[in-house]
């Protein structure tokens, strides 16, 4: 069996800027997300001095709101870097005339 003749040759010359960009720029969020509130809120519950219902809403909402800014710069930050980083690739792409993966049919 001859495998060389169900091998594909699969040629990548560009990628696309704007979702490669809105990919980072999802990921910055997420990071500034996970950073910024649900570790926040999780040390305020881990705390255990949350006292009454109120207290709880109190402080679990001064953790979240706290570093909003640092969720958007994040995402902001993501998306720019994204659309460097896509917009850099495509000139390397363009100057190496793509890259190939030889990929089996199987």
């Amino acid at each position: 069996m001859d495998l060389c003749n169900n091998m594909k040759k699969l040629t990548i010359n560009s990628i696309g800027v704007i979702p490669f960009a809105n990919f980072f720029g999802l990921l910055g969020a997420v990071t500034g997300v996970v950073g910024g509130i649900l570790l926040p809120v999780l040390a305020v519950l881990a705390a255990g001095n949350l006292g009454d219902v109120d207290a709880a809403i109190k402080s679990v909402s001064a953790a979240a709101s706290a570093d909003l800014g640092k969720v958007v710069g994040l995402g902001i930050g993501g998306w720019i870097g994204g659309a460097a980083y896509a917009w850099i690739t495509n000139i390397a792409l363009k100057v190496t005339k793509g890259i190939s993966f030889e990929i089996s049919g199987k």
